[in-house]
């Protein structure tokens, strides 16, 4: 969450390509752990997906013009959460990032269970 918070910071060394794109990229990453985390035994390609329509409606949301959502989106919490404007760019960063955090996912699963295969081997 700190890396996708850096990549905003104009004073950061990142790319400007990673500082445009890194956040949202790595929000949908974050989203994606979050489910997997609060939905550990469903399938992984389900969680991503879900992360990534989760970020979609948060996108389309900002479509919304009403004055308390507005007000809402000023403050700190809710503006990192829901966003300020809707950009096409970000629905392919939440895509790329949904891939990213399946991925990651992945080889943490995979990498766990040779783990525990190795524990049981060894007893």
């Amino acid at each position: 969450m700190w890396l996708g918070l850096a990549t905003r910071d104009p004073d950061c060394v990142f790319p400007p390509l990673l500082r445009i794109y890194g956040g949202d990229i790595l929000y949908a990453t974050f989203v994606v752990f979050g489910l997997r985390c609060t939905f550990p035994g469903g399938r992984l390609w389900k969680v991503a997906t879900w992360a990534f329509i989760f970020c979609v409606l948060i996108e389309l949301q900002q479509l919304i013009d009403v004055a308390w959502l507005e007000h809402l989106r000023h403050t700190f919490p809710f503006g990192l959460v829901l966003g300020y404007g809707f950009q096409w760019s970000d629905l392919v960063c939440y895509g790329l990032g949904s891939l990213l955090g399946y991925v990651v996912c992945m080889i943490g699963e995979i990498l766990v269970l040779r783990g525990r295969t190795a524990v049981k081997g060894q007893q």
